[in-house]
């Protein structure tokens, strides 16, 4: 979720607010329910407080007709002997008046006792009390049954009551410990993390001041912080991306101060032997020219050295015109080039260095490959580059003969292609996918710094063709460079 830690603090407030209000309408309705309860706790209360004196006097009410029904000499017709009992059945009836209307069940049963009651009240004779007394006892037991109901429903109630108070005090202190936890859970790993955060961009920074150059920062935040870690990552790659650019850049500078210095010390070492080279050859000319007719053999032998004179000297005169030829000065931008002169050239200036000796050369350049529009310094670096690492990749104490490195120009669609390939150790699949990076090297330490193929990566695709390796142990590598006929900006004009 793409949220800032603003909206993220939001959200979490907005939950903990839902969290707490869930909480407060859950104990709402429990409260609701204890309410419901107490309700009925005090209804059945008023039912015990109407029921429990009518029950009382209906009690001793049947003891005291009991009594008056079994006394001897009690024959039938009035008798002024009931004392208040007259009065108290006026009193139960009342009060079961009241049962009545909480219990109308109770209608036969109280309209009969009220009659009785009445009679009994207005002519006190042993045929009502008679008559009351059984009465008496069925209405008793009935409201037994309901005083019995109404404890059992009380005993209920109360046991509820406990239940559902003890029930919303747990959930509360439950609920506000689980939330507590939460809360201090959320807060624990959200800032943890954070500050996790934070320590490795701190530490990242830090790295990519001292040169670091490895895999960017993962980033799984959508937050502020992870808009710095794609920051920092971004910087990372343009710090990156400005170093190779300078390595390059370097990397030219010094190729470019090396053939200029090999230039300049070539022009002077030629302007220093050109006139006792020409005046070597001119005696070595006449020498030639005196013995070639004399018949002697002193003069033969003559002959032939001085011929030979002749020839080296020819040599040396060609070989400072090649040297003075590949380190002219070439302008910085893009011009036609010759690429077949170009390679021939540039093989002949290198075969002088001493990895090159017993290695053999092999063209095999396409008479038909047009001239590509290219900067000059550029593809000479570029064929000096793959030549020295041709050479470093051959066993040296392989025989003469056996160490070659074939260079081929072909034409195809979309410019020319040229392949240089050796003969030498090769690489493994897992070198040859480092090969091009920077600082990447297979040399032992002093023999090179893996900047060679990283530079003709980065010159080659600069003029906007590509570089393919192909090697395998054992075999030798292939080195295929495909050029465009024109540079990019020409290309897309």
């Amino acid at each position: 979720m793409n949220a800032s830690l603003r909206t993220k603090g939001i959200l979490a407030v907005m939950v903990l607010i839902g969290y707490l209000a869930l909480i407060s309408v859950f104990l709402t309705h429990q409260r609701q329910n204890l309410v419901l309860i107490v309700d009925h706790m005090e209804t059945t209360q008023v039912h015990q407080a109407v029921l429990a004196p009518v029950v009382s006097m209906l009690a001793h009410a049947i003891v005291e007709t009991h009594i008056l029904l079994n006394a001897p000499n009690q024959g039938p017709g009035r008798s002024d002997s009931y004392g208040d009992l007259p009065d108290e059945f006026e009193a139960i009836s009342s009060g079961l008046t009241e049962i009545q209307k909480l219990y109308p069940s109770f209608e036969p049963e109280v309209r009969a006792f009220g009659l009785a009651a009445a009679s009994m009240r207005n002519a006190p004779d042993r045929q009502y009390l008679k008559q009351l007394g059984e009465l008496e006892q069925p209405l008793m037991i009935k409201l037994t049954g309901v005083v019995n109901e109404l404890d059992a429903r009380s005993k209920d109630l109360s046991r509820r009551y406990r239940d559902t108070q003890q029930y919303i005090s747990t959930f509360a202190i439950t609920a506000n410990v689980v939330g507590a936890i939460a809360s201090i859970a959320v807060i624990i790993v959200f800032f943890t993390r954070l500050a996790k955060d934070i320590a490795r961009l701190q530490d990242r920074a830090v790295a990519i001041v001292g040169g670091y150059s490895g895999e960017p920062l993962k980033n799984t935040r959508k937050d502020e912080v992870g808009g710095l870690i794609a920051a920092v990552n971004r910087m990372q790659g343009d710090l990156r991306r400005w170093e190779q650019q300078l390595e390059v850049a370097r990397q030219q500078r010094s190729h470019h101060e090396k053939m200029a210095a090999v230039g300049s010390l070539a022009a002077a070492i030629s302007h220093e032997v050109s006139n006792p080279i020409a005046a070597i050859a001119g005696v070595a000319q006449f020498i030639v020219d005196e013995t070639k007719r004399e018949d002697q053999r002193s003069n033969k032998t003559v002959n032939e050295f001085a011929a030979q004179i002749l020839t080296q000297t020819e040599r040396i005169a060609r070989i400072m015109r090649k040297m003075a030829t590949l380190t002219a000065p070439h302008p910085p931008e893009a011009e036609l080039l010759d690429l077949n002169a170009l390679i021939q050239s540039t093989c002949g200036f290198v075969g002088y260095d001493n990895r090159f000796r017993g290695i053999e050369f092999e063209f095999d350049l396409g008479h038909d490959v047009p001239a590509i529009t290219a900067v000059a310094d550029h593809i000479t670096q570029v064929l000096m580059n793959l030549l020295i690492n041709a050479a470093d990749a051959m066993d040296a104490s392989a025989e003469p003969g056996l160490r070659k490195i074939r260079i081929a120009t072909l034409t195809v669609a979309d410019g020319v292609q040229v392949s240089v390939k050796d003969n030498g150790h090769g690489m493994s699949p897992e070198v040859l996918a480092k090969a091009f990076e920077e600082s990447f090297t297979t040399k032992a330490a002093g023999g090179g710094r893996g900047i060679g193929l990283f530079v003709c990566k980065s010159l080659i695709e600069e003029g906007g063709g590509r570089i393919v390796l192909q090697s395998s142990v054992g075999e030798g590598t292939t080195v295929n460079l495909h050029l465009p006929l024109l540079p990019p900006e020409k290309t897309a004009s």
